[in-house]
């Protein structure tokens, strides 16, 4: 019960932080007098509600796949015989606090150009990138047992990860210096 105590916690504490750091940031760069639409860079218009609209099914399939691990996944379970339940926590840190920093360093890139700050904004979208494919792997790795919860779960993580891998880690970043 600790376990599944501690990743409500994460999840309750470090998913506020999350949306708390896109809106100071958006007000951050309001404040400066810049168009917060600057954080899609060359982003194609046409690609942008694509982007949002996966944004929004991500963080649905987002709640699937916790919710499973918090409701319906014993605190005992090894993820491929080998990797605890609190495995999840380190997980799910390493798609919060790189998510939590990721405006801040997106701005500091725009404001610095630095190839630097380009290498860390990458950075941070691919460490959120690779934690969600490891939180899809340990979702598919739970297999079925009279539980409703598991195709669910999976399409959620799957469409999770699609928008920080593919979305965010890929598309973003190919079309982030193109011009619009």
């Amino acid at each position: 019960m600790f376990h599944k105590i501690v990743l409500l916690s994460i999840n309750l504490i470090f998913g506020s932080m999350v949306l708390l750091s896109y809106y100071f940031g958006v007000n951050r760069l309001k404040e400066a007098g810049q168009d917060p639409a600057l954080l899609w860079g060359g982003v194609p218009d046409i690609l942008q509600p694509i982007i949002v609209t996966f944004m929004f099914l991500g963080a649905v399939g987002y709640f699937f796949f916790t919710y499973n691990f918090l409701v319906n996944v014993p605190a005992e379970v090894l993820f491929f015989n080998k990797f605890k339940y609190w495995s999840l926590h380190i997980l799910y840190l390493l798609v919060f606090i790189p998510s939590m920093l990721w405006i801040y360093q997106t701005i500091n890139y725009m404001e610095s150009g630095t190839q630097f700050d380009w290498i860390l904004t990458v950075v941070i979208l691919f460490t959120v990138a690779i934690a969600s494919v490891l939180l899809l792997l340990f979702t598919i790795d739970l297999k079925p047992i009279n539980n409703s919860m598991y195709l669910p779960s999976v399409i959620g993580a799957a469409i999770f990860t699609f928008h920080t891998l593919f979305l965010d880690g890929l598309i973003w970043t190919v079309f982030f210096h193109k011009n619009s």
